[in-house]
């Protein structure tokens, strides 16, 4: 929930934009409340295409839209909870307003961030929701830089909804090695990123992600990511994998 389009890469020039399509498949083994299972074997399955937006006015000031699509969703709970439950449809929006500030160093080149974020909410009323369907506001701040051979990034963001969801938080950190090959470049990179909620949920994945810049118009990635730890505040799924493709373009 952290990146930003194009795979945090692109476009960095003035009246650049870009759009980038995810697919995103994610699976939950367990019921959990706390770290124990309450219920083995009740699990989560989701399927979500992402539509991503960027606009950049100057190299320093973009906007960016995030719209998500719930293709199918399904949930098994107890009977005496609902049974077996279903989500579908579109989720709800996110827009930001990344601000950077760039440096260039001797072999080494990033930027900081401070990214202002509005959360609007267009879901619906389904059996259960992938989203809250509340309006909310959130900051976000990360720091990356870039050499010949690795890129390095870390960053964190938070988020208030404006009714009764609970304060939740996002932060990654993610180191990579950058590649040459069949007249392109990319990454290969380890990814770690960690979701708190202060109703006392936390879950970290982790995994490896691949980044293909095909050519100065298409991009490329692929990411798994397995929960290593995961708490329930509340009666949720978890133990969990997560797998997206994502292919974005730029002008």
């Amino acid at each position: 929930m952290a990146d930003e389009p194009i795979m945090n890469m692109m476009p960095r020039w003035k009246g650049g934009w870009g759009i980038q399509t995810i697919f995103e498949h994610r699976t939950e083994r367990d019921l959990l409340l706390g770290e124990r299972i309450a219920n083995k074997g009740f699990g989560e399955e989701v399927n979500i295409i992402h539509l991503e937006g960027v606009y950049t006015w100057e190299k320093a000031i973009r906007l960016t839209a995030k719209l998500p699509y719930v293709i199918n969703a399904r949930r098994e709970m107890p009977a005496a909870l609902g049974g077996t439950q279903y989500d579908k449809g579109i989720g709800d929006l996110t827009l930001a307003l990344p601000l950077k500030k760039y440096f260039n160093l001797d072999g080494r080149s990033g930027s900081w961030s401070f990214k202002p974020m509005l959360r609007v909410p267009l879901s619906g009323e389904d059996e259960y929701e992938l989203y809250d369907n509340e309006w909310g506001t959130g900051l976000g701040l990360s720091y990356e830089f870039e050499t010949f051979r690795w890129f390095f990034f870390m960053g964190t963001s938070g988020w208030i909804y404006h009714d009764n969801e609970p304060f939740e938080s996002h932060s990654s950190l993610d180191v990579g090695y950058n590649f040459e090959a069949l007249g392109s470049n990319g990454s290969i990179l380890w990814e770690t990123d960690f979701h708190y909620e202060d109703d006392g949920s936390e879950t970290l994945l982790a995994g490896p992600a691949f980044y293909w810049n095909i050519d100065d118009l298409k991009h490329l990635r692929l990411e798994w990511k397995h929960d290593f730890h995961d708490r329930q505040g509340v009666l949720d799924h978890g133990n969990g994998d997560t797998f997206k493709l994502s292919i974005g373009w730029v002008y």
